[in-house]
């Protein structure tokens, strides 16, 4: 069961990770918002493209074509998180994150699109279960006591995770040959270059990236390369997974990554209210727990 325990590490970590993200939108930051934090994010890439160039320096092994689609990988990933921390600033972390599991539907879809791939009778009822939760999740009552979706969160996550869904098909594709180190380095570079985009054209992502990094620069770089290693070092882990059991066991060990994420809030916001603001009514807490079991119960169908 060693693989069972390194595959854990990955969506612990992400967790983790998602909870960071959250905490750096709060109000603790003043003038923070996701356009200077897209900017930190994404310029943080100047730190750790050296770091893997010294790892591994063969990087102009794959082809001019394998590099371009890196690069573009790069972007698209951009592209991806821009939607997510917009959601992840308006809702809690518990409701957002869950909604992540979408990406192997859409993967599922460019598989049967662009490889004639199709799915099980298993797998669609695993579909089914994932599109069910999520719709439990994105449920609210308004002050008048109806019932509604919480709309903006669910097209930003949907946008979001059509995008990963993407972007991954197109890395897997690539890093297969290339390798994932080499792979990662210029999907950062790729990450980098959108940063600079956002930079120059985005004025006021652009001026609150600037006063952040006056006023509270230290704390945010700290926790944004925290977050970076941390994110890095889980899918190292889930990688390395992968070397030891089948994909289809490594992947569903990853579908529980929404679970860890609403046992991280629920502690954070018991323990520590004013950094971590999670609703724990009893109404929410169960909403939450069955919409949540309702995606991980799809997840591993859709990996069977």
């Amino acid at each position: 069961m060693t693989w069972f325990l390194i595959a854990l590490i990955g969506p612990i970590l992400w967790a983790v990770v998602n909870h960071i993200d959250k905490y750096l939108l709060s109000d603790r930051f003043r003038g923070s918002n996701v356009g200077a934090l897209m900017l930190f994010s994404t310029l943080l890439c100047f730190v750790i493209i050296p770091i893997l160039y010294f790892i591994n320096s063969d990087i102009f092994n794959p082809s001019v074509l394998e590099i371009f689609i890196l690069i573009v990988v790069g972007i698209l990933t951009g592209l991806a998180i821009m939607p997510y921390m917009y959601a992840l600033d308006q809702d809690e972390t518990t409701v957002v994150v869950p909604l992540f599991q979408l990406i192997p539907i859409w993967g599922y879809f460019l598989a049967f699109v662009l490889l004639g791939e199709t799915l099980n009778w298993i797998q669609m009822v695993g579909c089914i279960f994932i599109i069910f939760g999520s719709i439990i999740i994105t449920l609210e009552e308004d002050s008048d006591e109806k019932i509604k979706f919480k709309k903006r969160t669910i097209w930003l996550m949907l946008l979001s995770t059509v995008l990963m869904a993407v972007y991954e098909t197109l890395f897997k594709f690539v890093a297969i040959d290339a390798g994932f180190v080499i792979s990662t380095f210029w999907e950062q570079v790729g990450l980098f270059l959108f940063g600079i985009v956002l930079f120059v054209f985005f004025k006021n992502y652009r001026t609150s990236f600037v006063y952040l990094l006056k006023t509270q620069g230290k704390k945010i770089l700290s926790l944004n390369l925290g977050s970076e290693t941390a994110s890095l070092i889980g899918n190292l882990a889930t990688n390395f997974a992968l070397i030891l059991a089948p994909v289809a066991l490594v992947l569903t060990v990853n579908g529980f990554q929404p679970l860890f994420v609403f046992i991280i809030g629920v502690l954070l916001a018991w323990l520590f209210p004013k950094i971590c603001q999670e609703k724990l009514s009893k109404k929410h807490l169960i909403q939450k727990m069955i919409s949540i079991l309702v995606i991980i119960t799809g997840s591993v169908l859709i990996n069977i």
